[in-house]
């Protein structure tokens, strides 16, 4: 008797777990860990800016500053910390993430080394360190730091740490090669001047667009923003810096890592960073030339990378409705220099460092969620930046130009007055965005397709752009998602071939996963001899698969 559709999911799923769940559990009672990969999504938590779960640890005094009027406001401490995270772990897993990517957890300089360490501008972020091996007493104690990944890991989460193996805080002035302000200095062991190079800080303009070895070199041996620049040549410098990121990473079980400012650092210094900690890293390399930032992933490199060039085109093309012949089509044609690694570039339409989306699209919903969407159907790992979900752009729709956004776009998911008092908090669950991202983290855990399967492009127009994600191998090969997106402001209708690789056959019934009652049928004709109608409203997205109701 011939099961019925039903009937064979159950003994999908059933046999999902013999060959995938039982070697999981073991791995993580072995380890601690469960183990990041391509099948996850990430969101991503500035630790100060998201929850204050325990007001005892906060800053005090001019580090601190609780109110977001001005811009001023945005460089200070806000009382977010590793307690915080654990009491909206509900919040994040409802939505479906899988891993949260969390602020560095080190002992920051906590004021800048301006009017002798008493000026502006706290390292709330965590990327300025004072003591490498010590927690951040204003987030809480390691202790605490462990509990958060634990309770993770009793959800299935996984914690990814934000690591800064390239520099420490801003201690030494220009090209001194020693400490001008007394007792202002990094914890021990890392007050040695030796080992840090004394080249000044980097100045940009000399190696922009500039590609070649001399660059390289020059961007790997200055100070970014003043910050002391670790010299990974000196071997006991590289060693201390890497010990004290292993001893948290074996601490807590954290499960992976992402490598703040890899671009600063040679990528065998990264491939050495990730065989060291003996978890996979993704680097962060703001560059937008493929060909270049492909140096840090792959074997020579670390597990994933961070795509900024697939920002800039999710940006142009979703936000500002540019030519997707000119953005998405141009960028996909140079996934080969990823040399197999590209669904492991981590993927994203805004981040810490970032215009946040919305603000870019001039705060058209439809345009941030039909983005969100792109993400998620193609190839990589999505990670979403806290407050997304919230349908909030920068503060005050402040849109920063030029260099890094890091004032505006990282306001507090909860709102208080300069005195500290809670006027509203952006964890509501009832956005369209947050039941949005829901649904796509759901779309993605139900089709291995939109984890693992190989892109190919389908149609590439001003307006429309269509590629298909197939699984290429295994017990699951042939299973196959067909997206289509339009940045237009008009609905649109195309014939669009399907790919000679695919194994659909003519008179197949697909169905789109956001509207079931959205049926097409694979026609004859094209060039491939099967081919699609398809009708796309303005800033939209469809997704096809082959529906339940076929023969």
């Amino acid at each position: 008797m011939p099961h019925s559709y039903d009937d064979v999911m159950v003994i999908l799923m059933i046999l999902c777990f013999v060959i995938f769940g039982i070697p999981y559990a073991l791995r993580m009672k072995e380890t601690g860990r469960i183990g990041f990969d391509e099948h996850d999504t990430i969101y991503q938590v500035m630790v100060d800016r998201f929850y204050d779960g325990d007001p005892s640890n906060n800053a005090t005094g001019p580090a601190i500053r609780y109110a977001e009027e001005c811009e001023e406001d945005f460089r200070y401490m806000k009382g977010g910390d590793w307690q915080g995270v654990i009491d909206k772990l509900d919040y994040i897993e409802r939505m479906g993430f899988t891993a949260i990517w969390i602020s560095p957890v080190a002992e920051p300089q906590m004021l800048s080394r301006d009017n002798g360490g008493t000026g502006r501008n706290t390292a709330y972020h965590g990327y300025n360190m004072k003591d490498p091996n010590r927690a951040n007493p204003y987030f809480g104690t390691k202790e605490k730091l462990k509990e958060l990944v634990d309770q993770a890991h009793t959800r299935g989460m996984k914690i990814i740490i934000d690591v800064v193996p390239n520099h420490v805080g801003d201690y030494l002035l220009g090209t001194n090669a020693y400490y001008d302000q007394g007792d202002l200095q990094p914890a021990p062991p890392f007050n040695n001047p030796d080992w840090y190079h004394h080249y000044g800080d980097l100045d940009w303009s000399l190696v922009e667009g500039n590609y070649s070895q001399w660059a390289q070199d020059y961007i790997e041996c200055h100070d970014l923003s003043g910050l002391d620049d670790i010299d990974h040549d000196h071997p006991e410098a590289k060693q201390a810096i890497f010990d004290s990121i292993k001893g948290w990473i074996d601490y807590t079980g954290a499960d992976a890592a992402r490598v703040d400012a890899a671009k600063m650092m040679r990528p065998s210094v990264v491939r050495d960073l990730e065989q060291h900690l003996g978890v996979p890293t993704f680097s962060e390399v703001l560059d937008y030339h493929p060909p270049f930032i492909a140096q840090w992933v792959g074997p020579d490199g670390g597990w994933g990378l961070l795509d900024f060039p697939l920002l800039r085109e999710v940006v142009s093309s979703f936000a500002y409705g540019e030519s997707f012949e000119r953005t998405l089509k141009w960028l996909f044609a140079q996934d080969y220099v990823y040399q197999g690694n590209e669904q492991r570039m981590v993927t994203f339409i805004d981040n810490h460092d970032r215009n946040r989306f919305l603000t870019e699209a001039g705060g058209d919903v439809r345009k941030l969620q039909n983005a969100l969407t792109f993400i998620f159907m193609a190839r990589g790992i999505p990670a979403i930046f806290q407050g997304t979900e919230q349908n909030k752009g920068n503060a005050h729709g402040q849109l920063v130009s030029g260099g890094a956004a890091d004032t505006w776009n990282r306001w507090s998911m909860v709102k208080r007055d300069a005195e500290g008092r809670v006027l509203e908090d952006y964890f509501r669950q009832d956005t369209d965005t947050y039941q949005h991202i829901a649904e796509l983290n759901e779309i993605r855990r139900t089709y291995e397709a939109l984890r693992t399967g190989k892109q190919r492009e389908m149609w590439a127009s001003q307006h429309l752009y269509a590629f298909s994600r197939r699984v290429e191998n295994g017990w699951l090969e042939g299973q196959e998602v067909i997206a289509v997106f339009s940045n237009s402001d008009i609905e649109q209708t195309e014939v669009i071939p399907l790919r000679a690789e695919s194994s659909l056959p003519a008179g197949m019934m697909l169905n789109n996963v956001f509207n079931p009652s959205d049926q097409i049928v694979i026609e004859q004709g094209g060039v491939t001899g099967r081919q699609l109608r398809v009708r796309v409203e303005a800033h939209s997205a469809k997704a096809y698969v082959v529906t339940r109701n076929n023969p």
